[in-house]
């Protein structure tokens, strides 16, 4: 079975109408085609490690293709690794974290929260945040993967992230130190927040009156539109333990 025959592509738009509990499902599918690691001996057969990067590089050429599902299985899996097999690169995860979380990941922001947490806060600490709340109609459930985008917008450019070219780059051992990337990243976040900010305020209505002070976050009170039924041969959602 190939996991990706007849797969749908979204664009940013379709995926973002998509609630995180059905994105988190098409993850977890994804995350079940790679076969289950049972023991250490597992590691020593050339079969089993030919497999598993042989899907991870599909998944790797689909992600590259614009499939954002696959895009945030990428963050995902830089971020665990695969035994020896395929090692932790918390730079490549990052990066392609933002990349899914800019075109419309709800599980990407969450996967970076430590690092994302600075700039929601700083957004939500700005003098118009109540009428950001208000007129984007956010909540408890919804504010933060919200946020998140508009800060990785930015950072997508800033950073110059081509997914093609960025999968062509020699993995360096540097980038498997989680402290490093995060010092590198952070000074990207922070200078890309202000400017989140300005364009959040752009598209508040024009006519919004100086002493509307917005709204504060409540909870969610209607559920999200539902993704497309997905149908993948010999796999039963119910039976995959969710660690995410």
């Amino acid at each position: 079975m190939n996991l990706f025959d007849n797969q749908k592509y979204y664009s940013k738009e379709e995926f973002d109408k998509i609630s995180y509990e059905d994105q988190q499902e098409i993850f977890l599918r994804i995350r079940a085609w790679m076969p289950r690691v049972t023991g250490k001996d597992r590691y020593n057969s050339e079969k089993f490690k030919n497999i598993i990067i042989n899907r991870i590089e599909q998944i790797c050429a689909y992600a590259c293709s614009g499939h954002i599902p696959s895009q945030d299985y990428m963050g995902y899996i830089y971020k665990r690794g695969y035994g020896d097999i395929f090692p932790i690169n918390y730079k490549r995860s990052i990066e392609w974290s933002i990349i899914a979380a800019r075109n419309g990941s709800k599980l990407a922001p969450q996967r970076m929260r430590a690092f994302m947490n600075p700039a929601v806060d700083m957004i939500m600490s700005s003098p118009r945040a109540g009428q950001i709340v208000k007129y984007n109609e956010l909540n408890l459930s919804n504010y933060f993967w919200f946020l998140s985008q508009y800060v990785c917008e930015l950072l997508y450019v800033d950073l110059q992230l081509d997914p093609v070219e960025m999968s062509k780059k020699e993995l360096i051992e540097e980038d498997q130190n989680e402290k490093k990337a995060r010092i590198f990243f952070d000074r990207f976040r922070d200078r890309c927040v202000n400017g989140a900010i300005d364009n959040l305020i752009k598209k508040l209505p024009e006519d919004i009156k100086e002493d509307d002070e917005g709204e504060e976050l409540k909870p969610k009170e209607e559920k999200d539109e539902k993704a497309e039924d997905f149908h993948f041969e010999g796999i039963n959602i119910e039976d995959i333990d969710e660690d995410e």
